[in-house]
């Protein structure tokens, strides 16, 4: 069937308009291996799919052609015909038993008047933060009892690090993100050109020692093979990701880069990337650049029942399938075998496709400065109108579907590279462990501190300057204000519930039964965030003898 799917998209008896220019347009999402009716040493022809809203100038004779695999058409099954697609394909019904979907309602009933450290600290828990304080701890122990130690080593100075440390370290490793020098030690130089406040947070001596033996992975105990350094603190935030988001219906994979120059036996060279060697990450993104899943390649396996593409998608799409939903994928992982599969499993599949590849799966092929070919379980050769600037161009409405999915994942990218903390290490688990903690982490919050709070103008910049703030703060200094709040007990038009009284009810008897059970008032105090609770208040309330009033949604 493949071979005569080829035959059809090579040989077709559709002639296109091939008077404009075909080496204008570039796509990363290109394989690099694939080179489209040229040699192997010819600039590659792409297609722009992003969703900036800028389009490659459409050719006037565009020319789309359809194919729809049927069994019901009476033929014989080895003959392939083109032409128009019918039938209903979008048979399969999204989130048929009207479960909650987005984000968690726990985060909509008392976040609305959070600050972005409350919001980080959804994925940065306590958990995380104890679990890295452990390894920390254990891995300088182990460092300080295997090595024959000089007189005059650092690691003679080393203390167990502790929470308030932790956070002041990754507070730091954000901040310098932001302000780059050119080397690590000029953050500590008193020349008035470089001077600045980092040290009354830590020395210097003190953060290269925590620096040298940050850890997230026991190395007494293998679990995870390669990734056995960094697998443990991944699953811990991925969890966190999907506790406090479900997905909608659209969701997108493609692959990103760690940069990483240094030995590692799955070090992998893309080309077409900004940062050429590095670290393969499949991420599953969903709609406001929110990522729900992060899978480390850790090169090839010694025996390979599947292709690499097909099993990443299904690993990543295994919480997410027989619910209705839409992948959008570029053409290394699309493909008829794909298609069918998620068929099965009643999901839907979006994405350019390879000229190499029985039911409900449509093939087309769409002439844009270079032929598209694409495969699409939801859509049918339907043509749109879209308008560009001053002028109506058409399109099949899979392409603009398409371009809104893989959208996704590109944003999550772009939002994640601004102001990177990623630095040059010798050590490729912690670039790894820095990635998915402050900046994939960083960018979920903000997704979702911009849809709790509606506050849509705040820049990553401004919501890392916030969290930096909370995660420097000193017991013998102050802790900072966001800009703006004071405290003050004000009065809301909207009852909402309070938050430690819900949060306790939530631990202890659930969160459907903490949302009956919790008293809403109209007050709460903008700027403060208490630590601790008084317990008076939550056997007063469960009497249901206290004032509203005082106690407000603090």
């Amino acid at each position: 069937m493949d071979e005569r799917i080829v035959n059809w998209l090579n040989n077709s008896d559709f002639e296109f308009d091939t008077d404009e220019s075909e080496d204008e347009v570039d796509d990363s999402d290109i394989d690099p291996d694939y080179f489209p009716n040229q040699q192997p040493n010819e600039e590659q022809n792409t297609w722009n799919c992003d969703n900036d809203g800028i389009e490659n100038d459409v050719d006037e004779n565009i020319q789309l052609i359809a194919y729809e695999f049927e069994d019901n058409v009476n033929m014989p099954s080895n003959e392939i015909t083109w032409g128009p697609v019918t039938g209903n394909l979008n048979t399969i019904t999204y989130n048929p038993l009207n479960l909650d979907v987005g984000i968690n309602p726990d985060i909509i009933d008392c976040m609305e008047d959070c600050a972005p450290i409350d919001f980080y600290a959804l994925f940065f828990d306590e958990n995380v933060l104890d679990f890295l304080i452990s390894e920390t701890n254990r891995y300088a122990h182990q460092i300080i009892n295997s090595r024959r130690l000089s007189k005059c080593s650092r690691l003679k100075k080393w203390t167990p690090i502790d929470r308030t440390e932790m956070r002041n370290f990754l507070g730091l490793i954000v901040w310098m993100g932001l302000v780059n020098m050119p080397n690590l030690r000029d953050y500590w130089r008193t020349d008035f050109l470089y001077k600045t406040r980092v040290p009354e947070v830590m020395s210097r001596n003190r953060f290269e020692l925590i620096l040298g033996m940050c850890h997230c992975g026991n190395n007494e105990m293998i679990e995870y093979g390669r990734l056995n350094k960094v697998q443990h603190l991944v699953d811990m935030l991925v969890a966190n990701f999907n506790k406090w988001y479900i997905p909608e219906d659209k969701v997108c994979i493609d692959e990103s880069v760690v940069p990483f120059i240094g030995r590692l036996v799955f070090r992998q060279y893309l080309k077409n990337k900004k940062h050429r060697y590095g670290i393969k990450i499949f991420k599953l993104c969903s709609k406001d650049f929110y990522a729900l899943r992060y899978n480390i390649y850790a090169g090839k396996e010694v025996i390979r029942e599947t292709d690499v593409s097909y099993k990443i998608v299904l690993k990543l799409m295994e919480p997410y399938l027989n619910f209705g939903r839409t992948l959008y994928t570029d053409n290394w992982y699309s493909s008829v075998k794909l298609a069918e599969k998620l068929n099965q499993e009643n999901t839907h599949l979006v994405g350019t496709l390879r000229p190499i590849s029985n039911n409900n799966v449509v093939i087309l092929k769409w002439r844009d400065k270079r032929d598209i070919l694409l495969i699409t379980t939801k859509h049918s050769d339907q043509i749109i109108e879209i308008q560009k600037r001053d002028t109506i161009i058409k399109k099949p409405l899979v392409v603009e579907d398409y371009n809104i999915g893989k959208s996704y994942i590109d944003r999550s990218d772009q939002m994640s590279s601004y102001s990177s903390p990623l630095k040059k290490t010798i050590k490729w688990y912690k670039k790894v462990a820095f990635d998915i903690l402050l900046s994939t982490a960083t960018v979920n919050a903000l997704s979702l501190f911009k849809s709790v709070t509606k506050n849509k103008s705040i820049t990553i910049t401004t919501f890392k300057e916030e969290i930096i703030k909370q995660l420097l703060y000193k017991p013998n200094v102050p802790r900072p204000i966001s800009p703006g709040l004071k405290h003050l007990l004000v009065t809301t038009q909207k009852k909402r519930m309070c938050k430690p009284c819900y949060a306790q009810k939530s631990e202890n008897l659930g969160r459907l039964e903490a949302q009956n059970k919790t008293r809403k008032v109209f007050t709460h105090c903008e700027g403060y965030k208490p630590t601790e609770f008084d317990e008076n208040h939550f056997e007063k309330s469960n009497e249901r003898s206290i004032d509203p009033t005082f106690f407000g949604n603090r």
